[in-house]
């Protein structure tokens, strides 16, 4: 059955991607018979109501890419949230690491999984609650923001590792995989308030950003990284959030390489129907240049194939 998940015409070669300087408002001049359907204060004030993140997770997030923070550091920072401790010594003792023994402390987890992993599965804790909203307008099953968003973290990060990234980058990547749609939990309900399923039907060559503005004048990278802003997140997450659908040509080599590892880790995720249905609006080629540019060659995407199908089964269990 894998194998079946991985053929045909999911994978084929597609137009290269583009560079995207028009995401969210200023498309809408350029959208000719465009029906926008909600106005820019209603947008903000749905925005405004996203909740602020924790701030044992700003004090975290704002570690990331730090050499100058330790496993004690992080260590004191989630024991100040008990909420957060106990969601992370369940995920830890998920599916998602197969330990042999269970973790029964933080200091523990420290030491069996790493600092760097444990930090990904404190922000994952934290986002397990943002992440469960009813996002069927999307193609979303229950709860499939949710897994989907921890299985292309999960994808990601084995990306990073099967590219011969270190493991505080394998890391980011995880981070970057996680967040990515932060902007689908505005825009999901707003959809839902006006009847709209962005669900495939005649329009299959429209991208998603393309049906979003089309049918609200935004798209989910735009708000995504207004929520961003308000989170005070760090650059290379903010980049991921905003960009990882159509990526410019005015990013870094770094910049690239993680915007690519991240769409090349959704797009497998979407085509294994990971959190989605078949019918599901996303999209899934995989075209050279960006395997490419993600540093995946031929024998690490199969490698991929192969270990995607338990990534999913792992992110359905994650929440159980």
């Amino acid at each position: 059955m894998a194998d079946d998940l991985f053929k045909g015409k999911r994978f084929k070669p597609g137009p290269a991607q583009t560079a995207d300087h028009d995401s969210g408002l200023a498309y809408r001049q350029a959208m000719a018979g465009t029906t926008i359907r909600i106005s820019e204060e209603e947008m903000i004030a749905a925005i405004d109501l996203v909740p602020p993140l924790p701030t044992v997770i700003n004090s975290i997030l704002a570690q990331v890419g730090s050499h100058h923070s330790s496993a004690a550091d992080l260590e004191a920072l989630i024991k100040k949230d008990m909420v957060i401790a106990g969601r992370l010594l369940k995920m830890v003792n998920s599916p998602f690491y197969a330990l042999t023994n269970p973790v029964a402390s933080i200091t523990q987890a420290v030491a069996i999984i790493g600092f760097a992993s444990l930090r990904s599965m404190v922000l994952a804790a934290s986002a397990a609650n943002l992440l469960v909203k009813d996002l069927s307008a999307y193609g979303f099953t229950p709860q499939g923001l949710w897994k989907n968003s921890i299985a292309t973290a999960a994808v990601a990060r084995e990306i990073g590792r099967q590219t011969g990234m270190t493991s505080q980058e394998s890391e980011e990547y995880f981070v970057a995989g996680l967040l990515r749609d932060v902007g689908m939990l505005v825009m999901g309900p707003l959809l839902a308030t006006h009847g709209i399923s962005l669900r495939r039907a005649h329009d299959v060559d429209n991208d998603i950003l393309t049906r979003e503005r089309k049918a609200l004048g935004y798209d989910h990278c735009w708000v995504g990284d207004r929520i961003a802003e308000k989170w005070r997140l760090p650059r290379n997450i903010v980049i991921a959030i905003s960009r990882h659908h159509r990526i410019p040509g005015i990013n870094s080599a770094g910049e690239l390489r993680q915007l690519s590892v991240v769409l090349v880790a959704e797009r497998l995720v979407y085509a294994a129907l990971g959190g989605v249905v078949a019918d599901h609006p996303f999209d899934c080629r995989l075209e050279s240049s960006l395997i490419r540019s993600a540093g995946i060659d031929a024998a690490v995407f199969q490698q991929l194939v192969d270990v995607v199908p338990g990534i999913i089964t792992a992110a359905d269990t994650s929440l159980a």
